[in-house]
């Protein structure tokens, strides 16, 4: 795929989004993002209890790469029936070459928004799974988790991106 190909995509993405919307039987609403990303995203996560992903959607505000790259990878792991150990396995640098680095540009933060919470969702998804986590009776049915503050969140805020969370030794 040429330059001129890449970028088609990132905005048909954006301005058309795959899987956009909230996910009412999540287990996980993980927020992510910020201003300074370039956007804010929640991405709503339902596993089936065995590594594998029954739900995924997100909803978000942003530019046309952080709404486009998000769009993608949500796209990327239902079309390809990703397990939640291959999605936290996925290589961000990878991720952004798909992408193109000559679209993306210093813009890195952006382009991996939705790759680095979606990734986070996944995280507390498998820590709610090892302490039995349950919905949390004072915000009914729905996520199982509250809303973490956007200050303590991969990608901006928070210790930095997912990538560099993960150099620094940080889930």
């Amino acid at each position: 795929m040429d330059r001129k190909d890449r970028i088609a995509l990132l905005v048909e993405h954006a301005r058309n989004p795959s899987y956009e919307g909230v996910l009412e039987v999540a287990d996980v609403a993980m927020p992510g993002g910020g201003p300074e990303c370039g956007g804010s995203i929640v991405v709503y996560l339902r596993g089936d209890g065995n590594g594998r992903i029954e739900g995924l959607s997100f909803t978000g505000q942003g530019d046309t790469i952080s709404m486009g790259a998000a769009s993608i990878i949500i796209q990327k792991v239902r079309d390809e029936g990703l397990t939640m150990d291959e999605v936290i396995n996925l290589d961000y640098g990878a991720f952004v070459e798909g992408l193109g680095r000559d679209v993306v540009g210093s813009r890195t933060r952006n382009a991996t928004l939705g790759l680095s919470t979606l990734k986070s969702a996944i995280r507390k998804y498998q820590r709610d799974a090892l302490t039995g986590a349950k919905e949390d009776p004072a915000h009914g049915a729905g996520p199982r988790t509250r809303l973490e503050p956007l200050a303590a969140l991969p990608g901006c805020g928070g210790v930095g991106t997912g990538a560099q969370r993960e150099r620094q030794g940080h889930p």
